[in-house]
């Protein structure tokens, strides 16, 4: 199972970055094929291990519940309400990609792995396949050779294979804690590795000049500090900002160097004086627009105008605004679950950590460090592609939460966490001990 969740990971990683995609017929690629086969062999383990327990059912809960209402939805529209230029042949498929597939990516990876060790090597397999598609959009971005759908902005901003510049940076937003984290689990050459993707990384989060994916980097870091306190004591923390100050100004000067200075200042500065719709790039006036269509029906407020029915009311832009547009299409479930979809991860990694082996841990804590930061970058972008990444990369991370709070259910009450931390301090050679 690891082995073709690694070939998944590879090709769905080959189709956005190098425009490798093949398959047999328009519609039935490889990558299907094999999250296909995965989940009828996910299936078979059900029906034939009578060992298998179901584990961390938040995220099936939430996405069960959603996927229902959009469907009750898809058919009041379909048989009662008959929006004008309502296509239900897209609809449907837009639920098939934006749910049902974003779910099926997270019970393949979760439920595909089972040890921490397979866990831990399929997640470094992805994020050296992010690290290499970064270094793609860097290379791209400075002219030296043109790869797939990978192109630069009229404006000047990177854009990546997952996107256009807003897209691409909440998603690098996510994979950066990541790519740091990687770096004190490992020795080595891949050590230095992991150094490089991390400035690479940063490196084209500032390129793509996204003043949303900025914001989201800095909230995250902030908030995930004050969230893990309690493994960072003041030195630790001090080593880290230090850390943190000379890998900035190293990116500093890569991005200065490749010529993005006038771009970053322009836009970091908001160019002339305006008011908040120019300053906001317009989201404003987009977001105040839908908000008074819907004040316009009430109960839309409550029950939503059904699934993907933004598309029919003829809005010229999209929401910039993912948690608006589920607000918009399924109402109160839509905007409840969206948020719920996200922060029920990071609250799991944030309890799994007390538990975890020293070699899992910084992964949990980066893993909910970049949650946030997607949480926060999603309220000013709309994401598409991205989405597979971040509940594949959910999945994998998930598995390491449940291996680790999985004994705790069966442990002695007198066993507390702070007293495992307490045993671990001497053994744990990454430095993410306990604060005294």
């Amino acid at each position: 199972m690891r082995f073709l969740l690694i070939a998944l990971v590879l090709f769905l990683t080959a189709s956005a970055v190098f425009g490798f995609d093949p398959g047999p017929l328009p519609g039935i690629k490889i990558k299907n094929g094999l999250l296909y086969l995965i989940v009828l062999g996910l299936m078979l383990r059900v029906t034939l291990d009578r060992s298998y327990r179901a584990q961390l059912l938040g995220v099936p809960i939430l996405f069960g519940i959603m996927i229902g209402y959009a469907l009750f939805t898809f058919a009041a529209i379909v048989m009662v309400i008959n929006y004008p230029r309502y296509d239900p042949l897209f609809a449907i498929f837009q639920l098939k990609n934006q749910l049902i597939d974003h779910l099926l990516f997270f019970l393949v990876f979760f439920y595909g792995l089972r040890s921490n060790e397979d866990a831990l090597t399929v997640l470094k397999v992805l994020l050296a396949a992010w690290a290499v598609s970064h270094i793609v959009a860097v290379l791209d971005a400075t002219g030296v050779f043109h790869i797939g759908d990978i192109e630069q902005r009229s404006d000047g901003r990177v854009q990546g294979a997952v996107g256009e510049s807003n897209m691409y940076g909440a998603f690098v937003a996510f994979t950066l804690p990541a790519t740091i984290a990687m770096m004190t689990i490992t020795r080595g050459m891949w050590r230095i590795f992991w150094m490089a993707a991390s400035v690479i990384t940063a490196a084209v989060l500032l390129m793509t000049v996204s003043r949303g994916a900025f914001v989201a980097t800095a909230f995250a870091t902030l908030y995930g500090v004050w969230l893990f306190r309690r493994y960072m004591n003041s030195r630790k923390l001090l080593q880290w900002a230090a850390l943190g100050l000379a890998g900035a100004v190293l990116v500093g000067i890569v991005v200065l160097s490749l010529g993005f200075g006038d771009l970053l200042y322009s836009r970091l500065t908001l160019g002339e004086a305006g008011d908040l719709t120019t300053q906001s790039s317009g989201r404003t006036a987009i977001w105040t627009s839908v908000l008074r269509v819907m004040f316009e029906t009430p109960l839309t407020l409550l029950t939503g105008y059904g699934w993907e029915a933004y598309g029919t009311f003829p809005f010229r832009w999209v929401t910039h605004n993912h948690y608006l547009q589920q607000f918009f299409n399924l109402g109160l479930v839509g905007l409840i679950g969206s948020v719920l979809l996200l922060v029920v991860p990071i609250r799991t990694a944030n309890a799994a950590a007390n538990y975890a082996r020293p070699d899992v841990r910084p992964m949990l804590i980066a893993f909910a460090i970049g949650t946030i930061a997607l949480a926060t970058a999603v309220f000013f972008v709309n994401l598409y592609t991205p989405w597979l990444y971040y509940w594949s990369y959910a999945g994998i991370v998930m598995r390491l939460a449940a291996n680790a709070l999985e004994p705790q259910a069966h442990a002695p009450a007198a066993v507390t966490a702070r007293a495992q931390r307490r045993g671990e301090r001497s053994r744990d050679p990454h430095g993410w001990t306990a604060a005294s």
